[in-house]
C-alpha cells in the first residue's frame, strides 16, 4: 500500500450515457476514463443523490474499483430498486489516487 500512495494523480471524467428500467429496479449506464497519464488505481463508485450527496442504497455495480489504464475508459452498468425514489442522482468516481469526480446518472 505505500508504493501506491506514491502513485501520480490520475484524471478522470464520467459521463452519463442513459437510464433503462428493468422490472423492478432501474438501470443507469456510466462511462468512466481515465484522461491523465497514471494509472487510475481502485476507483470507488458510488451512486449519490444530487442534494446532499447521500448513498443511494442499495446499488449493484457492474463494475466496482476498476483500475484504469491512461487513456482506459470502461462502461458501468449501475442498478438500483425503482421503489427507492430520488429526484436527482449523481454518480462519483474517486480513485485511490486522484481527486473525485462526479456526474448525473
Amino acid at each position: 500500500m505505500r508504493a501506491l500512495g506514491g502513485l501520480p494523480d490520475a484524471r478522470l471524467t464520467v459521463a452519463a450515457l442513459g437510464r433503462t428500467r428493468k422490472g423492478d429496479r432501474e438501470e443507469a449506464r456510466v462511462r468512466v476514463g481515465n484522461r491523465g497519464r497514471a494509472v487510475a488505481a481502485m476507483t470507488r463508485l458510488s451512486l449519490r443523490e444530487a442534494r446532499g450527496g447521500d448513498r443511494v442504497l442499495p446499488t449493484l455495480y457492474s463494475d466496482n474499483y476498476p483500475w484504469l489504464l491512461p487513456g482506459e475508459s470502461r462502461t458501468v452498468t449501475l442498478s438500483r430498486p425503482r421503489t427507492a425514489a430520488h429526484a436527482g442522482l449523481t454518480v462519483r468516481a474517486e480513485p485511490f489516487n486522484g481527486s473525485p469526480v462526479s456526474a448525473g446518472a
